[in-house]
């Protein structure tokens, strides 16, 4: 994946830029990047992650039609943001749930 544009938002897990969005450490068990461009996104929404929806899922399947990427630090933080697309939703938590959903919203809008 080519990173296309400047970048708007990076915390070391979520990579956001002007051509879509990079999850690291997605895929299991080799922990390679998956990349979405905006225009697959059907939506984007936040979740609060409690106790049996994902806070203590560090990686893989919470449901059957979401995939986790791998963060060791999803315990300590109560929001996820969720990407609606084909099959399989990646649920995310960055550091800042409320800001990336924004952006993300804003380019989807601008891709449409």
């Amino acid at each position: 994946m080519r990173i296309n544009g400047d970048v708007i938002y990076d915390d070391g897990l979520v990579l956001l830029d002007e051509a879509g969005v990079t999850l690291r450490y997605y895929y299991f068990p080799v922990a390679t990047k998956k990349f979405v461009p905006y225009d697959r996104i059907r939506a984007v929404d936040t979740a609060v992650l409690g106790n049996w929806n994902g806070r203590w899922r560090l990686w893989g399947a919470s449901w059957i039609d979401q995939w986790l990427p791998l963060d060791v630090m999803r315990p300590k933080k109560d929001t996820a943001v969720v990407l609606t697309i084909r099959r399989i939703s990646p649920v995310f938590t960055p550091d800042d749930p409320e800001l990336v959903a924004h952006l993300i919203r804003e380019r989807m809008t601008a891709h449409a």
